[in-house]
């Protein structure tokens, strides 16, 4: 059984000073990074969320689902 990570609250305080061309080449670089990250796992990351609807609705209609009365 895999543990599911759970980072730490990271919070706006944390973070350090940076100037503002060092702020913008981190945030070139995320936005690559996760770029990058969606485009090599896109089938796994569809997949996943595909499933997700569909346990969604599935759920939901088992919550609809009266069983104490007879169908017709």
């Amino acid at each position: 059984m895999s543990k599911i990570y759970q980072p730490n609250p990271l919070m706006p305080t944390d973070l350090p000073h940076l100037s503002d061309s060092a702020a913008v080449e981190v945030l070139d670089f995320l936005h690559e990074l996760i770029f990058r990250f969606e485009a090599h796992y896109a089938g796994q990351i569809h997949r996943y969320y595909e499933q997700q609807r569909q346990d969604e609705r599935c759920s939901q209609t088992t919550a609809n689902t009266d069983h104490s009365e007879p169908t017709f």
